[in-house]
């Protein structure tokens, strides 16, 4: 199903029509099957929430998410597969983040490996957008929920 078609369906079965703010679409930055579980537990209801660089933002000059916003969540062919609502975006720094918060992103049993996976991804994103990692980094912590498929 294409972005469009993904939209119009959510909009008319939830009847928000002019009450939903669409924010665009996403995928997962993971490809083959790391892409592939992160989908499956979303729709699962297991992964709750995402973490992004605020350096990424900043540097590519994108507007950071807001709560109530809507967007489609896109799949490995980069079909719609649903759109997910946020409920809730904090900025935190890296070191501060708690396992509570790490959990609800349904990938790792422990906060040390969350933040091993974390780090390793954020310095594989510096190295390609142009920032470094530090223990205070800023870190955009969005929380969301399926709205719709």
């Amino acid at each position: 199903m294409t972005e469009k078609e993904c939209w119009d369906n959510f909009i008319k079965k939830s009847g928000l029509d002019g009450e939903a703010k669409y924010a665009g679409s996403f995928g997962f930055e993971a490809r083959g099957f790391a892409g592939t579980e992160r989908l499956a537990a979303l729709l699962a209801g297991k992964k709750t929430a995402a973490f992004f660089s605020f350096a990424t933002f900043a540097i590519d000059n994108e507007e950071l998410p807001v709560s109530d916003e809507y967007y489609i969540v896109l799949g490995a062919n980069r079909e719609a597969v649903c759109v997910i609502r946020t409920t809730r975006v904090q900025i935190i720094p890296y070191n501060q983040v708690a396992w509570e918060m790490a959990a609800r992103e349904g990938e790792d049993s422990s906060l040390e490996e969350w933040r091993e996976r974390t780090r390793e991804n954020l310095e594989d994103e510096g190295a390609v957008v142009g920032f470094e990692f530090a223990p205070d980094i800023k870190l955009v912590y969005v929380e969301f929920e399926v709205a719709g498929r």
